[in-house]
């Protein structure tokens, strides 16, 4: 049976708050908008009083901005997954919002396919959690035992900063030819322990995270700077081949760089 993802929008701008509202269960229907909001402030007010399984909300805002608002959720203790909108100037923000756990970062303007893939991620992501947060039908002493580890002891703390400190190094040197035995190697663990855990923790293998994470980059620069070379654009965000580069690229946004960078 289809389950319902309830989603907070976080959103100043008015059409792109009422276009989320509106239209986000058409672009994926398991995924319905059950909070809306003008503010970080108020997406607090609102999470106090509600559970929500995902919050999408802008980056920049009067008050408090979608990066403070993941700050002070992630003090709340919450590990709801957040996607960030953000405009193409922004990346420093992007870098900073995967630091936080942000499961997703989109750009502006928004296209539905683009949204609706990074639900398809998520929805995935969620019912794994809440699969490992159900009650077990055959309560043996030894299933209701695992369960009440999973309630308490859902993240291995050492784990858990371990990701951040990976998060960290990632997006330090993401435009260099970093590999995940490099990353490895500076936390000082091996590169089989380091890609169980990062996907255990984040969801999604190092090599895709690298892959968004350079990727969000090369948008940025192509859209930003249209002077810069399809070269320059794949070594400023870590390919030693703009050949490889451009099939990457292709791949993830089923278009070359040069169409990219022709759309409005």
């Amino acid at each position: 049976m289809p389950r319902d993802y309830r989603v907070l929008v976080v959103e100043d701008e008015p059409l792109m708050r009422d276009y989320l509202a509106v239209n986000l269960s058409q672009i994926h229907p398991s995924f319905q908008v059950k909070g809306v909001a003008r503010d970080g402030l108020a997406a607090l007010e609102l999470m106090q009083q509600n559970e929500y399984d995902l919050v999408i909300t802008d980056i920049r805002m009067p008050g408090l901005d979608g990066l403070a608002l993941v700050e002070r959720i992630r003090g709340m203790g919450r590990s709801v997954p957040v996607i960030i909108l953000s405009g193409y100037d922004e990346f420093d923000y992007a870098r900073t919002a995967l630091r936080y756990g942000v499961s997703e970062y989109l750009l502006k303007p928004l296209k539905d396919d683009e949204m609706r893939d990074a639900l398809t991620r998520l929805r995935n992501s969620i019912e794994q959690h809440r699969s490992a947060m159900r009650m077990p039908r055959d309560l043996t002493p030894e299933n209701i035992s695992q369960f009440v580890a999973s309630c308490f002891c859902e993240m291995d703390a050492e784990q858990t900063q371990l990701i951040e400190r990976a998060v960290h190094y990632i997006t330090t040197h993401f435009t260099e030819p970093i590999t995940q035995t490099d990353v490895a190697s500076a936390l000082g663990v091996t590169p089989a322990y380091l890609s169980s855990v990062f996907h255990e923790e984040k969801g999604e293998s190092y090599t895709k995270f690298l892959v968004r994470l350079r990727m969000t980059q090369a948008a940025l620069l192509l859209k930003s700077n249209p002077s810069l070379t399809i070269q320059q654009v794949a070594e400023q965000t870590g390919y030693t081949s703009d050949k490889h580069f451009i099939g990457v690229f292709k791949k993830y946004f089923g278009t070359t760089p040069n169409q990219y960078r022709l759309q409005k």
